[in-house]
């Protein structure tokens, strides 16, 4: 029995002196599903687990899927005499390297801590953290024998581990004391504080000079690692955080770290940020940003795909540090090596916390960049020693170079001056060439024609001021057919000031020099208005349109019957025409026909527009300057340019039609933002004017009417014309009777085939009306059918000039031509002909006539 005594207390002796303090929790442990709390283990029935950590004995337990994993661990422990004596003025204290995800630590079946909440077989709330210390009461432990038990909990794809050793600190039971290292990090915060001042300085850097953004991926950088370096130490706890949402604002700060650090790298050794960074950067930012909204497991799958990225990551820097050294660049030389004791650290401690080789994650990457700052440190002031140098060289011979520089720029003035000098005698010299082309002063009693020029482009050469532009103003006298006729002008050349005087001097030159032409050559003037607007046109598109497209001019062209107060004219792209009558203001066009002149490639026929005035009428002819006036004008540059066409229509009536007042008014609503030109015209003469209704639309109740009416509804025309020649011979009718008889009275002898009694009557009282095409049509048929064949396509012109589609007319053109036999203007005529109207009965027996093919 002594015997057996001895032994037991032999044994107790010996197993308090192998399990002194610190007492070693790494083996030899006991492991089993579910939580129990009491039961003691069974061999039989718990699995042994030789060495922590817990994670290679999971593979030996079947789960079921989709239910909360639980796990229990329990491990005994001895302490003895001396254990409890060395904590007198001390505390038994407990560590726990790191556990995942909820768990609760008991000795000798007293809950010690917990961490998390398990709510219905699921995690409510995350319990994981890392070195777990816990001050353990001394009566809650035996002398002798005590039980530890451990029981965490994980979602199914999460980690569920207890880890044996974290930054070099393993699981044990030790001194209270002994465990204040594991929280003295006096070190860490040092180097927080360091990483963190230097990324505000380089931010600072930035802030002052945008242009260096280097700076701002180093503060973001420096910023962001110590940020992170927050969040791995023990004070990140003192925040309260729940440890999920605490792991979410690591890992975001974490994922984006190296981000700004190959960003920073491209753009310092490179000056531009490349493809393959800003793909690495979207990743990044791509994973920072998903995790925020997965759980813990998905979570745990986005760090493993991004520590896979960091050594991506870790090559392409390399990639472009080398890079730079291969092309002799002394900062990346002494930058390497500082990168690459970074890149050492940083991949230990990546592979140690993602478990691709067995080690530790030790945190080196702290005292990695420590080496690094150092290495840009040492570049940096390099870079500066170099500008330092720099600029004491340049203070060297800065009084040289200053004379040197300030001597080359009194040079160029003189340079500018003189050419200043010459353009301004070539705009000088060109401008006296546009003055005498620059005609309005017309002396005519019946039409007041008045101007007012203003250039945007003023000058002053030799004490003169002048103005050149684009903008032309002519008008002059002709006489055609015995007519006097007022010729007017307005032309807007494209360009400013010497390209656009160019222009209009070219127009000047060629439209004078047509008028000239026409003043001094008889045969010139035994033309029709029509007939003289048309060539003058052509001529000047041929002019302007050898120039390439490279001069183009928008004109209004015109001619005014001084008798009659009739207006010729077209526009080819020129600003709408303004009439103002009986006080008001509006437009006499509707539409585009033309282009501007010089246009290549101009298709269509030219159409001349008529508009007979009345006494008083008032038109404005005027560039675009009058419309695109600037409304507003802000600080920075940016004007606000009217786009009203019709706001002229409002200041003409405003003005009551006076020149002067117009240009004023202008004004006010804004500044002129391009040349300006402003032709008036006024026509102060009479001429009667007759309605253009016929005999069939007066009132049928007058006798004449009537009775002629009634003698031509029964095919009575000799009866009816010889009727209208007894009532002509009646000197007491009034005129608009007489004019509108003698207009019945040529449609009757046209059905009668009395033709030169038809050309007599309507020659007769053309005048009267002069914009009546169908009175030009029936004219020049009549003279054709009398074998006039030079009046009939005179007139026919005039109408084609008039109306280009006119299909009757055309069809007349073609037999005139045909009959004196000019084919070749025949079919150049019946190919429009035949384009307008193909399955016209004329136009198919003039085909046969002409024996064209369809085709």
């Amino acid at each position: 029995m002594n015997r057996i005594v001895s032994i037991v207390i032999c044994f107790l002796f010996l197993s308090f002196s192998i399990d002194a303090l610190p007492i070693d929790l790494t083996k030899n442990w006991y492991v089993t599903k579910g939580f129990v709390t009491k039961e003691n283990p069974d061999p039989k029935q718990w699995k042994t687990l030789e060495s922590l950590p817990l994670s290679p004995i999971l593979k030996q337990f079947d789960w079921e899927k989709g239910k909360l994993r639980k796990v229990t661990m329990a491990k005994t422990f001895l302490l003895s005499p001396s254990d409890f004596e060395k904590v007198e003025d001390d505390a038994f204290s407990l560590h726990v390297p790191y556990i995942s995800n909820y768990f609760a630590i008991y000795i000798n079946q007293n809950l010690v801590i917990s961490s998390g909440s398990i709510k219905e077989d699921s995690i409510e709330t995350s319990g994981y953290r890392r070195h777990i210390l816990v001050r353990l009461k001394r009566n809650g432990l035996n002398l002798g024998q005590n039980q530890i038990r451990i029981l965490i909990a994980a979602e199914e794809g999460e980690e569920l581990n207890v880890y044996d050793l974290f930054n070099d600190y393993p699981a044990n039971i030790d001194l209270a004391s002994q465990h204040l290292e594991i929280e003295d990090e006096y070190l860490t915060y040092m180097l927080l504080f360091l990483y963190f001042f230097v990324g505000i300085y380089h931010g600072l850097f930035y802030w002052k000079r945008r242009q260096e953004t280097y700076n701002l991926y180093y503060a973001l950088f420096s910023v962001f690692l110590a940020i992170y370096m927050v969040f791995r130490s023990q004070a990140v706890y003192h925040l309260g955080l729940e440890p999920f949402t605490q792991t979410k604002i690591e890992y975001f700060v974490v994922f984006l770290t190296p981000s700004w650090l190959l960003l920073f790298t491209d753009i310092f050794f490179r000056g531009r940020i490349s493809i393959v960074s800003k793909i690495y950067l979207s990743v990044s930012v791509l994973l920072a940003f998903t995790q925020i909204f997965v759980n813990r497991a998905a979570s745990v799958i986005l760090l493993r795909i991004w520590q896979i990225s960091v050594l991506v990551f870790g090559v392409i820097l390399l990639y472009l540090i080398i890079s730079a050294v291969r092309k002799k660049n002394k900062d990346a030389k002494r930058l390497l090596m500082g990168v690459l004791f970074l890149l050492g650290t940083g991949t230990w401690d990546v592979m140690g916390a993602s478990g691709m080789l067995p080690i530790q994650n030790l945190n080196l990457l702290r005292y990695g960049y420590v080496v690094f700052v150092l290495g840009i440190a040492v570049v940096l002031a390099n870079r500066f020693l170099r500008v330092h140098r720099q600029v004491e060289s340049l203070n060297l011979s800065l009084e040289r170079k200053v004379e040197e520089r300030t001597n080359e720029l009194q040079n160029t003035l003189t340079k500018v001056q003189e050419l200043k000098v010459q353009q301004d005698g070539d705009y000088f010299l060109t401008s006296l060439l546009l003055d005498p082309l620059s005609q309005t002063k017309i002396q005519s009693t019946l039409v007041l024609l008045q101007a007012y020029v203003k250039q945007k482009k003023e000058f002053e050469f030799r004490g003169k001021k002048r103005e050149i532009g684009g903008d032309i103003i002519i008008s002059d006298h002709i006489t055609l057919n015995g007519k006097s006729y007022l010729v007017f002008i307005n032309g807007d050349a494209m360009g400013k000031s010497i390209q656009g005087a160019g222009g209009a001097l070219v127009l000047g030159v060629v439209f004078l020099s047509f008028i000239k032409r026409t003043q001094m050559i008889l045969e010139n003037q035994n033309k029709s208005p029509e007939r003289w607007i048309k060539e003058c046109f052509y001529e000047l598109q041929t002019i302007f349109e050898s120039f390439d497209g490279s001069m183009l001019v928008s004109v209004v062209l015109g001619l005014v019957e001084e008798d009659t107060g009739v207006l010729y004219y077209l526009n080819a792209e020129h600003p709408w025409t303004v009439l103002y009558r009986d006080g008001v203001a509006s437009f006499i066009e509707e539409e585009l026909e033309l282009r501007k002149i010089g246009t290549k490639g101009m298709e269509g026929d030219v159409r001349i527009r008529i508009f007979p005035l009345e006494t008083g009428d008032v038109l404005f002819i005027g560039s675009d300057g009058k419309d695109d006036l600037v409304l507003e004008e802000s600080l920075d540059g940016n004007r606000l340019i009217n786009e009203d066409e019709t706001k002229f229509l409002e200041v003409v009536k405003k003005s009551k039609g006076d020149l002067n007042s117009i240009v004023e008014n202008l004004l006010e609503v804004g500044k002129f933002s391009d040349d300006l030109t402003l032709l008036r015209l006024e026509w102060l003469g009479s001429f009667k004017r007759v309605s253009t209704d016929d005999l069939t639309h007066l009132n049928s109740d007058d006798f004449l009417y009537s009775k002629i009416k009634s003698l031509l509804d029964l095919g009575k025309a000799e009866e009816a014309f010889q009727t209208i020649e007894t009532i002509l011979s009646n000197e007491t009718l009034l005129d608009d009777i007489r004019i509108n008889l003698i207009r019945e009275k040529s449609r009757i002898s046209l059905l009668l085939k009395k033709f030169d009694v038809a050309v007599d009557s309507l020659e007769s009282i053309f005048p009267y009306f002069v914009t009546d095409n169908e009175i030009l049509l029936q004219l020049s048929f009549a003279y054709r059918k009398s074998k006039n064949m030079k009046k009939a396509i005179e007139l026919g012109e005039r109408l084609r000039a008039r109306d280009p589609k006119h299909i009757r007319n055309l069809i007349n053109l073609v037999e005139c031509y045909r009959l004196i036999a000019n084919k070749e203007r025949a079919k150049k005529i019946f190919t429009r002909l035949a384009a307008l109207a193909p399955e016209h009965p004329q136009v198919v027996k003039l085909r046969e006539v002409l024996e064209l093919n369809p085709s």
